[in-house]
């Protein structure tokens, strides 16, 4: 019953430590019968120079009682308190093929890019990795000639190699335009959050 009720919502604040004013309604509810029917969830806002907002957000269908897969879906919106629409009847990419969430979205003279998490590995080749998108409007999306953008093994600084259970809703920071660190949710184990005694946000330095 949670999981059915997840819709994207929205909170606005002058200061970080609040007061906080939260929309008395979802922002992106669900629409019946379409991919996004179950539950909307996980946004990614690219808020552009205008002040318009194009939002990447993770989407289920209802098959039956139960969901579908995860997919994404695209909305836009002239300014980040709404109103937003979803700009196509259709997800990004086919939910037969892609089975993704934790859509992360930034902006480049050369269109837009997208990092997400791969929930079975057939995109970028890792179960839980992470695929690379590329956009030149926003509503088309392809994956980029190499379409792993992280791998949930990782390299400390003295040398250990760890493979983790989950690495999840990927944010990257940037430094003059430029991106320069993953930020992530993590855990170990090997079973995702299920067998995971420790979990913690990592961040991780970008190759130049």
């Amino acid at each position: 019953m949670a999981r059915a009720n997840k819709r994207v919502g929205l909170a606005v604040a002058d200061s970080v430590f609040g007061p906080w004013r939260r929309a008395d309604e979802p922002i992106l509810p669900t629409r019946p019968g379409r991919f996004d029917s179950f539950l909307t969830s996980n946004p990614a806002p690219c808020v552009r120079e205008d002040g318009s907002v194009l939002l990447i957000y993770k989407a289920r269908s209802y098959e039956g009682n139960l969901h579908g897969g995860m997919t994404i879906g695209v909305a836009y919106a002239d300014h980040y308190e709404g109103p937003y629409r979803v700009l196509s009847g259709e997800p990004v990419f086919p939910p037969e093929s892609f089975h993704i969430e934790d859509p992360f979205i930034w902006q480049t003279a050369k269109g837009y890019h997208l990092i997400a998490k791969d929930m079975e590995g057939r995109l970028c080749g890792e179960k839980y990795g992470g695929i690379y998108a590329e956009s030149p409007d926003g509503l088309k999306w392809s994956l980029h000639g190499q379409p792993q953008s992280y791998s949930r093994t990782v390299r400390y600084d003295d040398g250990t190699v760890q493979t983790l259970g989950n690495l999840e809703r990927p944010f990257l920071l940037f430094q003059n335009g430029k991106p320069t660190h993953l930020f992530a949710a993590v855990s170990d184990g090997i079973d995702g959050f299920m067998d995971a005694s420790n979990t913690w946000n990592m961040v991780i330095p970008l190759k130049q």
